[in-house]
């Protein structure tokens, strides 16, 4: 790895993050490593590309420029996010599926591996780009960054997705999830057995002290309740287990079905961020399906419900669950 002095790297910078590696981490190569530090809304390419470009230091302050360095435990590292590029707001041809639509809204089927939005460290196109391409108008309230969105689903999460199409609709969208007027539900694949086959986890969620991309349960964190069902068991050969289970939010605080498995000892399957085992359901992607959205047209007073069935991805996962 080449060292320079950071002091003597002119670039302006306006963010910075700090990360340490841990135990489990000691040996891995320094992109994946801040990949799994700094969370889904920043790629992997993004983050080889700053380390090539010096925007990487260690505890001592000298820059890191080689992705394949080998960290080791008790190492810390300072990742200088750049200033963001204007806005890439092109509509870009995407693949939405539309479950449902109306005058001023609708409801689509968001793939995964595509952010809602464009984040602080990926520069890729969102599902605003897609947006912007298939319908000529959508709200603006929400920011210049977010026309139509009125709720988000982390970058790898797949599912169903309500967008506005005039400011009207999004504030009165807006209304009925500040009200919990909206009923969501998830399907999940999630590592281990739960203590219970219906239960609630009722933990406060806050934003990770030291890696600033993530989020941990915390006593000084924002109320996160969150309720389960299981629906189906599998033990593979080796020994491992699986749950599938329905979830039910009462809040709706970023990463917190994530979190809240996480904290009993089963993260959701192929979790890059959240999970050691992650990486080795890489190629199912995150087993996180918003499948349900039911609520009350605020406009005529309908009934609305959308569903999902479950994707391919998640059927081969359920087929190939007992053989590792």
């Amino acid at each position: 790895m080449q060292s320079k002095n950071l002091e003597s790297f002119s670039f302006s910078m306006n963010l910075e993050l700090k990360t340490e590696v841990l135990e489990e981490f000691s040996g891995n190569r320094l992109d994946r490593f801040l990949k799994f530090s700094f969370g889904d809304e920043m790629s992997r390419a993004t983050i080889q590309k700053w380390i090539e470009c010096g925007y990487v230091c260690n505890q001592d302050r000298k820059i890191c420029d080689k992705s394949s360095w080998k960290v080791k435990t008790g190492e810390q590292y300072f990742l200088s996010i750049p200033p963001r590029p204007p806005l890439n707001l092109e509509p870009i041809p995407m693949v939405l599926p539309v479950v449902l639509e109306r005058k001023d809204y609708l409801i689509i089927h968001k793939p995964p591996g595509i952010a809602s939005h464009s984040g602080p460290g990926d520069r890729s196109p969102s599902l605003v780009n897609g947006l912007l391409h298939h319908f000529k108008e959508l709200s603006k309230v929400g920011g210049e960054a977010r026309p139509g969105i009125v709720h988000r689903l982390d970058k790898p999460t797949e599912g169903l997705m309500l967008i506005a199409k005039n400011d009207r609709a999004h504030g009165k969208l807006s209304e009925l999830f500040r009200k919990r007027e909206i009923e969501k539900k998830y399907y999940a694949w999630i590592q281990g057995h739960l203590p219970a086959e219906t239960g609630t986890i009722d933990l406060p969620i806050a934003r990770h002290p030291i890696e600033r991309l993530k989020m941990t349960v915390s006593p000084k964190g924002r109320k996160s309740v969150t309720h389960y069902k299981v629906l189906k068991y599998i033990n593979s050969r080796s020994g491992r287990k699986f749950s599938f289970v329905e979830v039910g939010l009462e809040t709706g605080r970023t990463h917190q079905i994530r979190i809240h498995f996480q904290s009993q000892r089963c993260p959701v399957v192929g979790d890059l961020l959240y999970s050691r085992a992650g990486s080795q359901f890489e190629s199912y992607g995150l087993q996180l399906l918003s499948y349900y959205l039911k609520f009350k047209d605020p406009f005529t007073g309908e009934g609305i419900e959308a569903t999902l069935a479950l994707s391919e991805r998640f059927l081969r996962f359920e087929k190939n669950a007992p053989l590792f």
